[in-house]
């Protein structure tokens, strides 16, 4: 029981930090949202919950909860749906990158092996990740250092013309080829895969903002 509630709990704060970069890196409004953020967490919390004693689906949490997190930013959050996309992978990639970090810190420090420092670490891992991760959304808050391009409109409606319907099957195509190459058994050539691919979507939004303010 107290397992499976710290498990929870865990989901919940990954939940929470994940929102915290994405929307922080995009100057989206906590305040207006906070109703939105709380709800989709415990949905989902509460799903990866009863989906990890699944043997057949437990092995494919991570990208089911990536598809709920970018559906509920598109009809929930009426965030245009490659938005969606892209704070989605904003969102996973950073909290991936940070706790990836944090592990290898420790397999280092410890002498261990990978698995078993995740097995014996995992809480640590996360805590340490995730509150690294709020500590920089902050930093960058504070010193207002993030996105204005982000188009979200509380009036939005979904409409599935041909445009949106090609880009959201191009966006899951993507995720399924990252989701794969996550489980590269090098966790160096792993973090190094997933930093690239982070600084890259970086890059481009940094451009389209240099070329809109211009």
């Amino acid at each position: 029981m107290k397992n499976d509630l710290v498990y929870a709990l865990m989901s919940l704060v990954d939940g929470i930090t994940i929102f915290m970069f994405a929307f922080g890196c995009f100057k989206v409004s906590f305040r207006d949202y906070w109703k939105e953020i709380l709800v989709t967490n415990i949905v989902i919390s509460i799903g990866t919950f009863y989906m990890k004693s699944n043997e057949a689906i437990s092995s494919f949490i991570p990208i089911i909860c990536f598809l709920l997190l970018a559906v509920s930013l598109t009809f929930y959050f009426r965030i245009r749906p490659w938005s969606s996309v892209k704070l989605a992978i904003y969102g996973f990639g950073a909290q991936f990158v940070s706790q990836m970090i944090i592990a290898i810190l420790i397999m280092v420090a410890s002498g261990s092996g990978y698995n078993y420092t995740l097995q014996n670490f995992g809480t640590y891992i996360q805590l340490i990740g995730d509150g690294f991760l709020m500590a920089l959304t902050l930093v960058l808050q504070k010193r207002r250092i993030w996105y204005t391009t982000l188009p979200y409109d509380y009036t939005f409606k979904i409409k599935l013309n041909k445009t949106n319907i090609i880009s959201c099957t191009l966006g899951l195509l993507a995720i399924a080829i990252l989701y794969n190459v996550k489980q590269i058994e090098n966790v160096y050539l792993g973090l190094l895969f997933w930093l690239i691919c982070l600084i890259n979507i970086i890059f481009i939004d940094v451009v389209k903002e240099k070329s809109e303010l211009a």
